[in-house]
């Protein structure tokens, strides 16, 4: 799921206990509906499709989430480098760009 964003995940579910929450409930889920496939009964379809539905409405919320929090994301490791940049400058140290 989202593999752009893996660091940007990393960091929101280190961060945000909702947003942690919520992969783990897409995680769930996604086992879930595998499991159901894997009976392969055609009488399970209403409820493989319902959690399929449930599955990417948190989808959607967490990439919402995601988006939302990039811009603060990427300010924080700008900041990090830059403190990286003025730790390695009184050190002595040249870090390559």
């Amino acid at each position: 799921m989202f593999t752009q964003y893996r660091e940007e995940i990393e960091q929101l579910r280190a961060s945000d206990k909702n947003f942690s929450r919520l992969c783990d409930k897409h995680s769930a889920l996604d086992t879930e509906v595998e499991a159901l496939v894997q009976r392969k009964s055609p009488s399970l379809q209403v409820e493989i499709e319902h959690l399929k539905k449930q599955k990417l409405a948190v989808k959607e919320e967490l990439y919402s989430m995601l988006r939302e929090a990039e811009p603060v994301l990427v300010l924080k490791q700008q900041k990090n480098y830059l403190n990286l940049e003025k730790m390695a400058a009184m050190s002595g140290v040249r870090l390559n760009a």
